[in-house]
């Protein structure tokens, strides 16, 4: 019923009110004592405020300026208005037909409450004149039917929108803006999908999509006559990042928490009014997620780093000459050289000559971005102003699982960053800086969408692939500045993939930080003419050097070299020795290192778990304790993982005070401690070691792992007076080659990458004694001859085995190449032809299609403990308790559902493939016996007891431990 005091309104718009858009199928409503559902017309006022804050607020410099050429000739007002229409009709018409409406009345539900107020809507609709009573008719998708009848609306003069014959029209622009808002659930229809959303209209919801659209014009103020001549799509980015900004404003305008329901009956009929409640909700959204840009105020290098207030040599060279405007920055520097504080400083310096609203730091491993999160909270907490707030994501699978970690100090309180987990409960009064997430971020894609994020290089490989809602991971990644870590630990399927989100994300005014210790000069070329090609300039025949390289928007590039160091420059002796076996070497290991640090790098998690048992065995007789002798590879529960990491970095990793850690050792550094691990001591761990051996690995990743001896030098006093030995060990044939691991899906490293790393290193190694190597950038020579497009020449027995191995390594490098050309999609092709709205239309197969990595993926195992005497099932095998297992909803039971979730998580253990097929292969995990519980109903779950042996006896060859993880016996 309307209110006496609102302000009249036209019929056919008054009919429109009781359109509804949403119901309160979760009750958050009602517990409010608001109403059932919500009008159409309100959710459409609360998306067009909601993205009129996004711009406002949120979004950066460079894609408001693409945004303000697109939608409003250049005006950033204008654009503004339309963008906020556009957006508001993301469900409209859609919504506004009688095969949609009529679901609320034809609901079944178990909740009575709201199956009678959508009989009272039904009757209530049907009084204000709207034809929702009779036969239901064929239903189509609501977004389609958007994308099929809006342009007529909006006014498109083409034959379909006048209802003739003519041609198909789907890339005049009315026409591209109606496909992408049918594509706001994640898949832009393409023109035969949105042609089959066809319906057979009554002539009454045509005056009612036209009152509608009038309204919603006048309350935002855009002058339809006007708006077809305002929309110029010509850079590819902004289809893309149109997409995105109206799926974003619609997610957070569904936010029950944030926004209140509206109907005739309870808010009345004062549109104005509407208007303006949902302008303020939207601002206050916009706080509470924490989403407005950030305005870094002028700071020096000592300020923003307070640990490490004096630069290192590539530190103040980036300092001295930083990128001016959009750029892509590639640094090349040592592991411990400082990157990830470069480019820290290089995202606070972008953010306020650019006008980024924050960063997107990418890595290649899980665990990786476990430790960098916890650096990033600390610099943010450092750069942060008195009042200001930051959302930090943890953008991974397993982003649950990172716990309460790190702390950071308050000036009266200590709270803890545990991302994607906290939410900010602070009083309004509290002035200190915070790092922090809101719930809202937990769900799928969204920890993106946070001004400040951390993850795996997955979410940007996937940005440039067709798949559930692609576009907005490269909306999201537009408006900050996007670090890319550990450049060269990608294949060649991952690098072209990158290859092409960087020109997508070039495209939409982003820059770009590349971080790698060892980058060959192919990758580097590649990287740049990616980047090239985003800003559209034609590909130099010229590739920069490094180690500095800053490419600007014009494609043009300089290049710095720093000073060199008056230390020892980073050098690193390495020698070559036969692999004498775990037995032999667990002797050597034990006798000839009694004091300091040594660290084993073993290629598979089975060598390490071998030669960790033959240490354990034989420790005693050398005087050495079992709990001196430690193991780490990836096949632990997660929450095992990560403490054994956390303990690890805590003894071998910087002092504990930042405020000591460049002037002093850490004082929990053991006296002695062996430790053997796999590729997770290469890249998750901030640790540095005294002794190092690694299995013989592809040249650029031996190369990174000796900076494990440089990482903390404060650590180790003895290294001033001295160079750093690497030991990397090698199983000969009976030629006296090396044993090469055959070229199968599981093989880590290719054969002949590693045959010719064996051959460039002994081919350069001094008769007696190792071959000495200094900074990374001195060793490109010997990178290139690795990965150079063909095999060295000469007669001896290494050359034919290159020779035989080559052609092998090429078909892979073509495989892979193949299977990215085939997924990648870039903003522009070879000739400049910008991407049309055509190319970007997906569906439910190319959420399949799209991949971050070749191979078969590991299958994830949740582990649980099973009590004889009980029957009771555990989280742990010490827990009194059982686990809550029970189904809980993840709406109406938020906090069960998502203390479910982390123990699942935390319990999560990975498990290769290979061990399903193959020689005796493990039963079928779906048919192992499991808990007859809800919560874990569907995933794949490893029964124990409480000793680690599985419940099912078929998997007796399976064992689990806190110490050593799963393992498989053969």
């Amino acid at each position: 019923m309307s209110d006496a005091r609102d302000s009249p309104v036209q019929p056919h718009l008054l009919m429109a009110l009781w359109l509804w858009a949403k119901t309160d199928l979760h009750a958050l409503s009602r517990k409010r004592h608001g109403p059932a559902w919500n009008s159409l017309l309100a959710h459409c006022l609360d998306t067009a405020a909601v993205c009129g804050a996004l711009i406002e607020h949120h979004l950066s410099a460079p894609v408001l300026a693409r945004l303000a050429d697109a939608f409003g000739a250049g005006d950033p007002a204008t654009a503004r208005r339309v963008l906020m229409l556009l957006a508001a009709l993301h469900d409209m018409p859609g919504k506004a037909t009688a095969a949609f409406q009529m679901l609320f009345s034809a609901l079944r539900t178990r909740d009575t409450e709201l199956a009678e107020a959508g009989q009272h809507w039904a009757r209530a609709a049907a009084r204000a004149g709207l034809p929702v009573n009779g036969p239901r008719p064929e239903a189509r998708p609501h977004a389609h039917v958007t994308a099929r009848y809006l342009p007529a609306l909006l006014g498109c003069p083409c034959p379909r929108c006048r209802a003739t014959d003519g041609p198909t029209p789907s890339e005049l622009p009315l026409h591209v803006i109606a496909a992408l808002l049918g594509g706001h659930h994640g898949d832009i229809p393409n023109n035969s999908t949105i042609r089959a959303a066809s319906l057979r209209l009554d002539p009454l919801w045509h005056t009612v999509h036209r009152a509608l659209v009038d309204e919603l014009a006048r309350l935002i103020g855009v002058d339809l006559q006007r708006l077809p001549g305002l929309i110029r799509l010509e850079r590819p980015c902004v289809p893309v990042l149109f997409a995105g900004l109206v799926v974003h404003s619609d997610w957070i305008a569904s936010n029950e928490h944030l926004f209140t329901y509206r109907t005739p009956d309870t808010a009345g009929t004062n549109i104005a009014a509407w208007w303006q409640a949902s302008q303020d909700q939207a601002e206050a959204a916009i706080t509470t997620l924490r989403l407005h840009r950030w305005n870094p105020r002028p700071m020096t290098w000592a300020e923003q780093m307070p640990n490490t207030p004096s630069p290192r040599l590539t530190q103040q060279a980036v300092i001295d000459q930083p990128p001016t405007g959009q750029s892509l920055v590639i640094i090349e520097d040592t592991t411990g050289g400082g990157k990830t504080e470069t480019a820290q400083y290089l995202t606070h310096h972008l953010a306020r000559t650019c006008g980024y609203h924050g960063s997107y730091t990418a890595l290649p491993l899980r665990a990786a971005g476990d430790q960098i999160a916890d650096r990033t909270a600390a610099y943010l907490t450092a750069v942060l102003g008195n009042r200001e707030r930051a959302h930090l994501a943890l953008v991974h699978g397993n982003a649950f699982a990172h716990g309460a970690t790190s702390h950071l100090a308050l000036t009266d309180s200590v709270i803890t960053m545990a991302a994607n987990i906290t939410c900010d409960d602070y009083d309004s009064h509290h002035n200190a800086p915070a790092v922090i997430l809101d719930h809202w971020y937990l769900a799928r894609t969204r920890g993106l969408l946070s001004c400040f994020g951390v993850g795996t290089i997955d979410q940007i490989i996937l940005a440039a692939q067709l798949g559930k809602h692609w576009f907005l991971r490269l909306y999201a990644l537009a408006s900050k500045t996007v670090v890319i870590d550990e450049a060269h630990a990608y294949d060649l399927y991952q690098q072209r993939l990158l290859a092409a989100a960087i020109a997508w994300l070039a495209d939409a005014g982003t820059s770009i930080v590349v971080l790698s210790a060892t980058l060959p000069s192919a990758l580097r070329r590649d990287l740049v003419n990616a980047w090239r090609r985003g800003c559209n300039t034609q590909p130099a025949d010229d590739t920069p050097s490094g180690p500095i390289t800053i490419v600007d928007s014009k494609g043009h590039h300089r290049t710095h070299t720093p000073a060199r160091s008056p230390r020892t420059g980073y050098r690193t002796r390495i020698k070559l020795h036969r692999d004498p076996g775990p037995y032999e070497l667990a002797h050597h290991l034990l006798k000839s290192h009694p004091h300091g640090i040594t660290t084993v790098l073993r290629n598979s998690v089975t060598r390490a778990e071998d030669l960790h048992r033959t240490l354990r065995a034989l420790a005693s007789e050398y005087g050495w304790r079992p709990e001196e002798v430690q193991l780490l590879h990836s096949r632990y529960q997660e929450r095992h993982r990560s403490h054994h990491q956390h303990r690890i970095e805590a003894l071998l990793g910087p002092h504990p005070e930042p405020t000591l850690r460049a002037a002093q050792p850490n004082p929990q550094r053991p006296h002695r401690l062996l430790l053997i691990g796999t590729q997770v001591l290469e890249q998750s761990l901030d640790y540095d070691t005294d002794h190092l051996y690694t299995d013989l690995a592809p040249l650029d990743l031996l190369l990174q792992r000796r900076g494990r001896q440089w990482r903390h030098p404060v650590n180790r006093p003895h290294l001033r007076h001295g160079t750093p030995l690497t030991h990397v060990l090698w199983t000969p044939r009976p030629d006296g080659l090396p044993q090469l691991p055959p070229p199968v899906l599981h093989t880590v490293y290719d054969p002949y990458i590693l045959a010719a790393t064996w051959h460039a290193l002994t081919d350069r190694a001094p008769t007696h004694g190792p071959l000495t190597l200094h900074h990374p950038h001195h060793t490109q020579p010997l990178l290139d001859t690795v990965y150079a497009d063909h095999p060295p020449l000469g007669d001896h027995p290494i050359h034919h085995l290159l020779a035989e191995l080559h052609p092998q390594w090429i078909r892979r490098l073509q495989e892979e190449a193949t299977h990215a050309s085939h997924r990648a999609l870039w903003p522009y092709d070879e000739e400049g032809n910008a991407t049309t709205v055509a190319e970007l239309a997906s569906g439910p197969l190319d959420e399949t299609h799209a991949r971050s990595r070749l191979g078969t993926p590991s299958t994830n195992l949740i582990a649980l403990y099973q009590h004889g005497d009980t029957g009771h099932v555990t989280w742990q095998p010490t827990d009194s308790e059982p686990a809550d297992l029970a189904p809980a909803h993840p709406i109406r039971q938020a906090e069960r559902h998502r203390r479910q979730r982390l123990e699942m998580h935390r319990n999560t253990i990975p498990v290769p493939a290979h061990w399903f097929t193959g020689r005796a292969p493990l039963p079928d995990p779906t048919t192992w016996a499991t808990p007859d519980a809800g919560a874990v109903a569907g995933r794949l779950v490893l029964l124990l007891h409480h000793d680690g042996r599985p419940v099912d006896q078929r998997l007796e060859r399976l064992k689990y431990h806190p110490e050593t993880g799963l393992s498989l016996r053969p």
